[in-house]
């Protein structure tokens, strides 16, 4: 059986590229995670991504939001072996 993790971000500057032509971080279009990054697939595991709709510095981050990410892995538990949480490193210990 193959393992199935979930990753989810919520945002930070893990989980942003520099735009070419402006220079600017941006978030990465997780969707495209595999395209862009091949050798995931060296870790012979099936990795689907969920992105917070606005991503958010982590200085930001509140109750509302760790509530959000609670019901997503609540949503999500029976389908997945582990959950992967990007997250800036702000207040990534509440979080936690």
């Amino acid at each position: 059986m193959r393992v199935k993790i979930l990753l989810i971000y919520t945002g930070g500057t893990i989980g942003m590229i520099k735009d070419a032509a402006t220079e600017v971080l941006q978030a990465f279009d997780f969707q495209n995670l595999l395209k862009n990054i091949p050798e995931l697939k060296l870790l012979n595991c099936a990795i689907d991504t969920i992105s917070f709709e606005h991503p958010l510095d982590s200085s930001n981050i509140n109750p509302s939001h760790w509530v959000q990410l609670a019901n997503i892995i609540e949503k999500q538990h029976n389908h997945y072996h582990g959950f992967v949480v990007l997250h800036g490193s702000d207040t990534m210990s509440y979080s936690a």
